[in-house]
């Protein structure tokens, strides 16, 4: 009997770590790709023009698109509910481990 609830504890554990992880993956991803926004536009336009303006490009292109994203409501809220929608349904994933953690507690 205690064998089902340390095992069932750890797979409830293990499923909890698995949503973490991809919820910090998608929040890693949503705050990286203003960085490789700027990065490549910088590498590109230092092959025409030197770096120190090139950099000043890059923040351009980089606010220029920022103002269009934000314009975009539709977008920002959809990006949200998958983030929010990620997050509901790895709790929902580890709640289904309860029945059987109360199941084996009896």
């Amino acid at each position: 009997m205690k064998l089902n609830l340390i095992v069932a504890k750890i797979l409830q554990f293990a499923v909890s770590l698995v949503f973490i992880t991809l919820v910090l993956l998608y929040i890693g991803v949503l705050l990286m790709l203003p960085l490789a926004v700027l990065w490549y536009s910088v590498k590109l336009a230092s092959l025409f023009i030197p770096a120190v303006i090139s950099v000043i490009f890059g923040i351009a292109v980089l606010g220029y698109l920022g103002l269009k994203v934000s314009r975009m409501t539709e977008l920002l809220n959809t990006l949200l509910g998958i983030g929010v929608d990620l997050v509901e349904f790895g709790y929902k994933q580890k709640e289904r481990f309860d029945p059987i953690i109360e199941q084996t507690r009896a």
